[in-house]
C-alpha cells in the first residue's frame, strides 16, 4: 500500500495521537515477520522516534523490539540528548535512549550483518535515501514482502525515497535493480517544518511588510499556492518565487531588486520530470531489452537508442557553433 499525501498543510495530532499512529504502524510490520526499516534524518527525527518507541515499550503498549539504529552521526547526536534526557518533554517513565533493546551500529560490518535480520526495526540515514547505509537496508528490504518500509520525513522530487513512496515497482540502488515488494508507508506527523497555516500566520505577526517576500525551499505547486493565498489577502509586500541562478539585491526598506536572471539549464536539469523519466527507463531497460528474443534485433534496439542520443549531441554542437545573427 502506498500513500501520496503530499499537502501544503498537515492534520493537527497531539503527542499521544502521533505515537498511537507509530504504534499501529510498527505492530502491523512487525506482523508480518519482515523488518520495519525507516529512513531518518540523524538530528531530531531519530531521537523523536527512540522517545516514542520507548514510550511505547515502558508503558506495555509494544512488545520489546529490537531496534537498531544505524548512523554514526545520529549515534553523536543521541548521546547528547542522552546526557540532558531530563530535559525534554513528554519523557514519561522509565529509560529512552539506553534500552537494552537499543542497539548503536557503529561501523560498517556490524551494519552489513543487519542484512540477515527478521523482525527488527533498523532506523538509518540518510531521510531522502540518497546516501548513506539507508540504501544497502532498502537493498536487501525492498524485495521482500514481509517488509515494510515507513517514511517519516518529507521527500523531495527526483529522490530515492519519492521514487519509492510515489509507487516505482523497481529502483536502482548502487548499481543494483532492485524490486519493490515491501509494504511502503508514511506518517506525515513528525514533520518539523511549519505548514501553510503556520507560514501564513507568522507573516501575519510581521504586517505590514514593506519589502519582499521570497518564497523558496518547496515544490512549485505547493509555492504557487501559497503566493496566491498571500496575493488574495492584500499583502503588500512583493512576492517573489526566485529562479534557480537569481540573484538579488536587497536594499533596506525596499523591494528587492533582481540583479541576474535565473538558468533555464539548470531548472530544466533538476525538473522532477526528467529524473523520474530516466529513472524509470534506466531501472525497465535490461529487462526490456532482454524481452527482445532475437540478439540481432536487441543490438540492433541499442543503435537506435544511441543514435538518438547522438544527434540530440550533434545538434547542439551545431547550435553553439553557428554564428550568431545580428539584429
Amino acid at each position: 500500500m502506498r500513500e501520496h499525501l503530499w499537502r501544503p498543510f498537515r492534520d493537527e495530532v497531539s503527542i499521544e495521537e502521533r505515537r498511537s499512529i507509530l504504534e499501529s504502524e510498527i505492530k502491523a510490520a512487525l506482523t508480518r515477520g519482515g523488518n520495519l526499516v525507516i529512513p531518518v534524518f540523524a538530528l531530531e527525527r531519530t531521537q523523536e522516534l527512540l522517545l516514542d518507541i520507548a514510550t511505547l515499550i515502558n508503558s506495555g503498549r509494544l512488545k520489546h523490539s529490537q531496534v537498531f539504529i544505524d548512523s554514526p552521526l545520529a549515534i553523536r547526536a543521541t548521546e547528547v540528548f542522552a546526557k540532558h534526557q531530563k530535559e525534554l518533554e513528554d519523557l514519561g517513565s522509565g529509560e529512552v535512549f539506553r534500552r537494552p533493546g537499543f542497539h548503536y551500529v557503529e561501523d560498517a560490518a556490524h551494519s552489513m550483518r543487519l542484512n540477515s535480520l527478521s523482525g527488527a526495526i533498523i532506523m538509518a540515514a540518510s531521510g531522502m535515501c540518497e546516501a548513506g547505509r539507508i540504501r544497502h537496508h532498502l537493498r536487501h528490504n525492498l524485495p521482500r514482502r514481509e517488509s515494510t518500509v515507513l517514511f517519516v520525513g518529507f521527500q523531495a522530487a527526483g529522490t530515492l525515497g519519492r521514487a519509492i513512496l510515489d509507487g516505482a515497482s523497481r529502483v536502482r540502488i548502487s548499481g543494483h535493480d532492485v524490486a519493490v515488494r515491501a509494504q511502503v508507508r508514511r506518517i506525515d506527523s513528525y514533520s518539523a517544518h511549519g505548514d501553510r497555516d503556520d507560514i501564513l500566520a507568522w507573516l501575519a505577526a510581521r504586517e505590514p511588510i514593506a519589502g519582499t517576500i521570497f518564497l523558496t525551499h518547496g515544490e512549485s505547486q505547493a509555492i504557487e499556492t501559497l503566493r496566491r493565498e498571500l496575493q488574495s489577502r492584500g499583502s503588500p509586500a512583493r512576492i517573489v518565487a526566485p529562479e534557480i541562478g537569481e540573484r538579488y539585491a536587497l536594499p533596506a526598506g525596499e523591494a528587492a531588486k533582481r540583479t541576474q536572471t535565473g538558468r533555464v539549464d539548470l531548472h530544466e536539469a533538476l525538473s522532477d520530470d526528467w529524473q523520474n523519466d530516466y529513472a524509470r527507463f534506466a531501472v525497465n531497460l535490461k529487462r526490456e531489452l532482454q524481452a527482445i528474443e532475437d540478439k540481432r534485433a536487441r543490438r540492433e534496439a541499442i543503435e537506435r537508442m544511441r543514435e538518438v542520443l547522438d544527434g540530440f549531441r550533434a545538434h547542439k554542437e551545431k547550435r553553439r557553433s553557428s554564428p550568431v545573427r545580428q539584429g
